[in-house]
């Protein structure tokens, strides 16, 4: 048999080679010819820049900008390319809000109004066309900042910032961590002073005859009296921006007299100096003819601490319940602090047992008070902004220290009150086994104090910052509230014709853009002004009269607020106020109210010694029935 042999026909390695190496030159000249074409057409499409700008590029800006303004060299293709145009303005890497692009009428010039003020720094602008035009240029911003107002109505709290150039002049001494950290040790020296005569007084009264108790007694004593007069020093300094040592003399605590948690701490160092006498000779608290005095310290000694912050909601409720809650939490500190010091010091008789006994079975209502009125301080301070405020956080922080000391002193009762029910006196056995969990229970103890302190340097939500800028009385003051919780309060002074000062106020929303109040007047022959407000969060605008707030015609003026928020545009609010010729000045009342008609010199008052940055203020020509005068920030 034999068989037929095909050969199979192949074709050689380089003609392989050859073929492929073809196709590819032949797809890599289409790419690049692809690719000119499109740079090509890109670079026809692409190749409009900026002619001038507002702000200009390397511009340093001094005065608050209302907007940005962008002149190009050829036309930008109408207003459908402007909407579709990217505009992005960051100032040290921080995004700044911007309204939506407008073009003007010669069709090359986009505009876009700032819904906030800038930060100071390096700011940058970067621009995209929809024809593929695109490029950027930076400025520097050295404008001054927005003073914000407290996010309730009430109070105004409006700090006048100074003039561009004089930032650096004098910068107030930052004395916050000082008065921290000695507000927390007269904290805890104070209590454990307090605390520790009253647990004497109803759990331990042999304590009086230990000298230990009188040596410990005598050192804390002084201990608080130091603490309380440095922090006194030192919030005296804080209060009228000198130095502490300037403020070391008892004759210059008068800053710190004006206010009411400067003179309860005057007055607790007072009734601590007057509570040595009993610490320095313990066994006086039980002597009858000064039992009733020093109960009557003790007391005004823990009233004191009710006046740290009486502001808020339900201020009587809460300086109430601040008294009883610190009475508790000296109780509480003083007596861990003086069983850890003094009855763990070593093995003694029943008395020290008696005393053990004594303070644990009080120690469960004792911190049942001080978790109830806590809950209530906080409900009354905070309400449930728990999580979404800073003094929120760092009450739950306290929250899970207490918990932890909770359970400390729950297995420390334990043992005391199960353990040691057949003890007759305190061997060195039982000294050796309580010594470190009561060390732990005061260490935490010392722990929680510091964030009260810590929390006491925080304004809660439900807590207004003190007023510590001048005093303005307004002659017009309109208050306005519309749906969504947007309120807006207008004051205008002296509400003559001419320059005026007008202070906007925005309560709510919490957030707001294009936020814009639009004055006119009825008469026509009069232009008007449009104020886009640079806040973006509850805060106040400050315009002076130097700022060119002009209002010339008197009679009826209209008002309209508007902005808008994440679910979209607010409801306007609108009012009328009255400018009057230079001599009568009508002031619009609240509701409920009549009108109140009062004469006044057809003069401009300002406040002394004051000195406002004013900020771009375009002053339209008459023909113009309405100008756009943005407030600077103060």
């Amino acid at each position: 048999m034999c068989a037929i042999v095909v050969p199979y026909k192949t074709v050689p390695n380089g003609y392989r080679g050859e073929v492929i190496m073809r196709r590819f030159l032949s797809f890599l000249l289409v790419f690049l010819g692809a690719s000119a074409l499109g740079t090509g057409m890109a670079q026809a499409e692409g190749d409009n820049t900026i002619n001038t700008s507002s702000p200009a590029a390397g511009e340093v800006v001094a005065l608050a900008p209302t907007q940005i303004q962008l002149r190009f060299t050829l036309p930008v293709g109408g207003a459908d390319a402007v909407a579709q145009m990217g505009l992005v303005l960051t100032c040290e890497s921080r995004i700044i809000n911007l309204g939506a692009p407008q073009l003007g009428a010669d069709g090359v010039t986009v505009s876009a109004a700032l819904t906030q003020i800038l930060e100071n720094g390096d700011c940058r602008v970067e621009w995209s066309l929809p024809d593929g035009s695109s490029g950027s240029f930076t400025f520097v911003s050295n404008v001054q900042t927005t003073t914000t107002a407290p996010a309730e109505p009430g109070t105004t709290n409006t700090t006048v910032p100074t003039a561009p150039g004089q930032e650096g002049d004098a910068e107030a001494i930052r004395l916050g961590g000082p008065l921290g950290l000695m507000k927390w040790l007269a904290f805890f020296f104070v209590c454990a002073l307090v605390g520790g005569l009253i647990f004497v007084k109803i759990a331990w009264p042999e304590g009086v005859e230990y000298g230990i108790t009188e040596r410990y007694f005598r050192i804390i004593s002084i201990a608080a009296i130091v603490t309380l007069v440095g922090q006194i020093i030192i919030y005296s300094a804080q209060q009228s921006g000198g130095t502490i040592g300037g403020s070391i003399s008892p004759t210059s605590w008068g800053a710190a007299a004006e206010t009411n948690e400067g003179r309860a701490l005057i007055l607790r160092l007072i009734a601590v100096g007057a509570l040595t006498f009993f610490a320095w000779i313990t066994e006086r608290i039980f002597t009858e003819s000064t039992v009733v005095l020093s109960t009557a310290l003790l007391a005004f000694t823990i009233l004191t601490f009710g006046f740290d912050r009486a502001s808020g909601r339900a201020v009587i409720l809460g300086i109430v319940i601040a008294v009883i809650h610190m009475a508790f939490v000296a109780l509480w500190v003083g007596a861990v602090a003086i069983i850890w010091r003094v009855i763990l010091h070593g093995p003694g008789d029943v008395d020290l047992v008696h005393a053990l006994r004594g303070w644990y079975r009080i120690a469960t209502p004792v911190s049942v008070g001080i978790i109830v009125t806590g809950a209530i301080q906080v409900w009354r301070i905070d309400g449930i902004s728990l999580i979404n405020s800073g003094h929120g956080r760092v009450v739950l922080l306290k929250t899970a220290l207490v918990i932890v000391l909770l359970f400390v002193n729950a297995a420390v009762r334990q043992f005391v009150l199960v353990g040691m029910r057949r003890a007759k006196s305190l061997n060195e056995k039982v000294v050796y086994r309580l010594k470190r969990p009561v060390g732990v229970e005061l260490s935490l103890s010392i722990v929680v104090l510091a964030a009260s302190t810590w929390l006491l340097s925080m304004r809660p939500p439900y807590i207004l910052l003190p007023d510590t800028g001048p005093r303005v009385e307004y002659a017009i003051v309109q208050e306005l509230s519309g749906p969504d919780r947007f309120e807006v309060r207008l004051s205008i002074t002296p509400g003559n014709v001419g320059e005026n000062k007008v202070l906007v106020e925005l309560f709510g929303p919490s957030r707001i853009q294009n936020f814009v109040v639009t004055f006119t007047p009825e008469n026509p022959n009069f232009s008007g002004y449009t104020l886009n407000v640079p806040l973006t969060r509850p805060g106040a605008a400050l315009i002076t009269e130097d700022m060119g707030m002009r209002f010339l015609a008197p009679g009826v003026w209209n008002v309209s607020v508007t902005g808008v928020t994440t679910t979209g545009e607010l409801t306007p609010l609108t009012s009328q106020f009255i400018i009057a010729d230079g001599t009568t000045v009508t002031t619009v009342p609240k509701q409920g109210l009549s009108a109140v008609t009062t004469t006044v010199p057809p003069v401009t008052t300002t406040v002394p010694g004051t000195t406002i940055a004013p900020p771009t203020t375009t002053t339209p020509p008459s023909s113009s029935p309405t100008t756009t005068a943005p407030p600077s920030g103060s």
